[in-house]
């Protein structure tokens, strides 16, 4: 039965619009997908509240049926059958239709979180404690990973369906062959000096994964190219000057806001990914470590949410590593293991093959739709 699902999106209409396209110049991104592509292409609607929306009329435009205004959200809900919202704005609609008996609720409350052991701040707990409050009065619940999805089933009791939410890369454009011309000439030099020996790739832009990285690279001799892509977030300015302090200048490479070939040129050419991200509580990291596998990359990680849920689904230790939070030094002798191997050409295939046939975007985003349809049937 065709469904009309109401997404949020954030003035980034183009981005959902590229997700129905294979492009060699660029991923399609998996939120989008996920919650766009995949359902539009098993014959749904979607429409969208765009959060960033100036405009004052209800508009139409890329995979869009219909762009409602923030303001707009009740009469946006009423003209759909699924509501599917993250964050601040999933907590607004299910406050607006809080007493509806279940089977005419329409919220399904999509979270990062659910009952993790610790938080970095008071903050997180207390919005931790709301969501899981918000959760009774849903639709269903949306959860990263299967560690979480069992849990939400322990607190739900069953009364709320719970769908674990497996977010894939664009496998066509990970396992596509690179090349070097993508690598700016303005860059060349500087590449050309990276691939004399073994590199550790650090994409990201969490600030405290910058003063752990320069600690494994102080104490070893391994080569990092660190890549930021929002360098304002990830204050590249004072990671320069820790670098030029510490006298590393020749061992880590700072590149920021590069193109996505360029990117897709050096994960290729990496001997491994540094997750130095702490996933004890979200899954952070786990796109950037997917696209590593796909890249024919293996990823060594901080234990958490993120290394459990690649383990749980079949990755080895050929390609996967992961170490108690903040032991740089074992992190370190993990990431010398990778490069000291002669034997990149097997790990890389295992990589791809596992990412391939487990993080697929069309696959993971197929499985979702499934779900959802799931949900939806459930309670005509």
């Amino acid at each position: 039965m065709t469904m009309h699902i109401l997404v949020g999106i954030n003035n980034n209409i183009y981005e959902w619009q590229a997700t129905l396209e294979i492009s060699l110049d660029r991923p399609r991104l998996p939120l989008p997908y996920s919650f766009g592509a995949a359902f539009i292409n098993r014959g749904h609607k979607i429409s969208a509240i765009d959060v960033c929306s100036l405009a004052d009329k209800n508009t139409s435009g890329g995979p869009f049926e219909k762009i409602f205004h923030i303001k707009d959200i009740m009469s946006a809900m009423k003209c759909v059958d699924i509501v599917s919202f993250w964050g601040g704005l999933a907590v607004k609609a299910i406050l607006k239709q809080p007493f509806l008996p279940r089977p005419q609720r329409r919220v399904l409350l999509n979270s990062y979180v659910w009952k993790p052991k610790s938080f970095p701040t008071f903050n997180n707990k207390k919005k931790d404690i709301a969501t899981r409050l918000l959760a009774r009065f849903a639709k269903g619940v949306v959860v990263m990973t299967h560690e979480q999805a069992e849990k939400a089933r322990e607190d739900l009791s069953g009364s709320i369906p719970v769908i674990n939410f497996r977010c894939g890369v664009d496998i066509s454009f990970y396992c596509s062959a690179s090349s070097y011309e993508s690598v700016p000439v303005s860059h060349r030099r500087m590449v050309d000096k990276i691939l004399r020996k073994p590199f550790i790739i650090m994409p990201g832009d969490e600030l405290r994964i910058n003063s752990d990285a320069l600690k494994m690279i102080e104490r070893s001799e391994m080569l990092l190219v660190r890549i930021s892509q929002y360098s304002d977030k990830s204050r590249t300015d004072l990671l320069t000057q820790e670098i030029a302090k510490k006298n590393l200048s020749d061992r880590v490479i700072i590149l920021e806001r590069i193109s996505y070939p360029f990117m897709r040129f050096l994960l290729h050419n990496a001997a491994a990914y540094a997750g130095l991200v702490d996933s004890t509580w979200q899954p952070a990291g786990w796109t950037v470590a997917c696209e590593a596998l796909s890249s024919g990359v293996p990823v060594v990680l901080y234990e958490g949410l993120v290394s459990r849920e690649l383990k749980r689904i079949g990755a080895q230790t050929a390609i996967l590593r992961s170490v108690p939070m903040r032991d740089t030094k074992t992190f370190q002798i993990a990431l010398e293991d990778f490069v000291s191997r002669n034997h990149k050409a097997k790990y890389s295939q295992e990589a791809r093959t596992f990412a391939i046939n487990n993080l697929n975007l069309e696959f993971t985003g197929n499985m979702f739709a499934q779900q959802i349809e799931n949900v939806f049937n459930r309670y005509i």
